[in-house]
């Protein structure tokens, strides 16, 4: 295919010969590619010489918006417009604590929407610690809203709401590198909620995903340099990112420390401080930082038996501390909480109360 052959040169030409895509050439190379009609020789190379260029933000909108196009449509109500958290990375060392996380924000009244993919090579992934919580991780997409409405809380495989999708995640394995596919699987979207948790390993894509986000209309973002590239804040160590909010954005950071939160912001160019972080951020949570040691995870089995330990309130430490901090990042993200205080607490309540494990309960059975 000729126009396939051009897009490759373009973009694959070398370190002075190459150019970026635009907009419309961008979208041609993600439609050829995602309908199969490039051949595999074409797409390897092609993404290959994507990345070594690097992405720029139009290439990245670009593919997201012909990814889309793909999704089997979740169509939640307003009432329950789900917090997107793509959680594809996998965890070679730690604990999942969105899982846990998950079920405190849907007791808090914030639906969740987890969506990733299970066999990441060499790294232990949120379906299998769902799996071995008696989770569903093969719900339709069809299914999907209902499933919302019953219990606040979904996961769905990337393979059953977007199969071309999925085709290029598992190219990694054979590729050995990441392309901007993995990027997309970010920001996908499959409830088109618009407001979104997100983990990113690489600090270079936190601007660029901000800007593809929200040229794509969403609403409320943010994006944190996560824990193994997955949506967990670090507890740690210093948690950075960006906030959007309406196309506004800033860069910030977050420091806990014994009295509590701190947050620095950076406002981006033509950015402003939308949310008043300061006050809400410095409230104290009596909390210090956990060794690495302490928030390891091990095998499916074993994050399954801690998550529900914690639920039921029977786990106390730095990985139930963990969990509630994720809740709260979570819940400061959709906007539920005024900030990450507020979040701390609506959390705890949940879990005190018993809230996450009853939706963990309702998670398993498919009850209301």
């Amino acid at each position: 295919m000729e126009r396939m052959q051009y897009l490759v040169h373009k973009v694959g030409a070398g370190e002075k010969a190459s150019q970026d895509l635009t907009y419309e050439e961008a979208r041609e190379a993600a439609d050829l590619l995602l309908s199969g009609a490039a051949t595999p020789a074409q797409a390897g190379g092609f993404l290959i010489g994507l990345r070594v260029k690097g992405e720029t933000p139009d290439e990245m909108r670009a593919f997201t918006e012909a990814c889309r196009g793909y999704n089997r449509p979740v169509a939640p109500g307003p009432e329950t417009a789900p917090l997107d958290i793509p959680v594809y990375a996998g965890k070679k060392v730690f604990f999942h604590a969105i899982v846990p996380a998950g079920f405190l924000m849907a007791a808090a009244g914030q639906p969740v929407l987890l969506h990733g993919f299970s066999g990441v090579p060499g790294r232990t992934g949120v379906a299998e610690v769902l799996a071995s919580l008696g989770v569903e991780i093969g719900t339709l997409p069809e299914k999907g809203a209902s499933r919302l409405g019953e219990c606040g809380f979904l996961y769905l495989d990337v393979a059953r709401f977007n199969p071309p999708l999925h085709r290029f995640q598992m190219l990694r394995n054979e590729l050995g590198v990441r392309t901007i596919f993995n990027a997309v699987s970010r920001m996908i979207d499959p409830a088109a909620s618009g407001i979104h948790l997100v983990g990113i390993s690489h600090p270079p894509y936190f601007e660029m995903t901000v800007k593809a986000l929200t040229a794509l209309g969403s609403k409320r973002i943010l994006i944190l340099r996560g824990v193994e590239g997955g949506p967990e804040p670090s507890i740690t160590s210093q948690t950075t990112g960006f906030l959007s909010e309406n196309g506004n954005s800033e860069a910030v950071s977050f420091s806990m420390e014994r009295r509590g939160f701190r947050s620095s912001l950076q406002p981006l160019p033509g950015g402003r401080n939308l949310f008043a972080l300061g006050p809400p951020l410095m409230e104290p949570l009596g909390l210090s930082w956990a060794r690495r040691s302490e928030v390891a995870g091990g095998s499916p089995d074993d994050q399954a038996a801690v998550t529900e330990k914690i639920l039921s309130g029977e786990k106390t430490g730095p990985l139930r501390d963990w969990a509630l901090l994720t809740a709260a990042y979570g819940l400061f993200a959709s906007g539920r909480a005024a900030g990450l205080s507020d979040g701390w607490k609506l959390a705890e309540k949940a879990l005190s109360t018993g809230g996450g494990l009853d939706k963990l309960t309702q998670a398993r059975n498919g009850a209301p």
